[in-house]
């Protein structure tokens, strides 16, 4: 359930980010996680399928990518986004 609140901040972050770069559309957001993220990928999808609407990101996917030397309570963060 928790996947909903990381794509608001995902969506919040990449969307001032692109702002900020005066990027039009972002295709891909590139999500590092840690071990013991607990993201469920499918529901990280769903939940931003939703969310992506009407912004930048419409047509954007998410890909998740293991950082195994991730430790401590940040155990995700938005490596990187690609757009023009």
């Amino acid at each position: 359930m928790h996947e909903g609140a990381v794509c608001k901040e995902i969506v919040d972050i990449v969307g001032e980010a692109a702002w900020q770069n005066d990027i039009q559309k972002v295709y891909e957001i590139v999500l590092a996680v840690g071990p013991y993220s607990c993201i469920n990928q499918s529901q990280l999808n769903f939940y931003f399928d939703v969310i992506r609407k009407g912004t930048c990101m419409e047509e954007a996917v998410i890909t998740v990518e293991r950082d195994e030397d991730l430790s401590g309570p940040s155990q995700m963060y938005i490596k990187t986004f690609r757009g023009e």
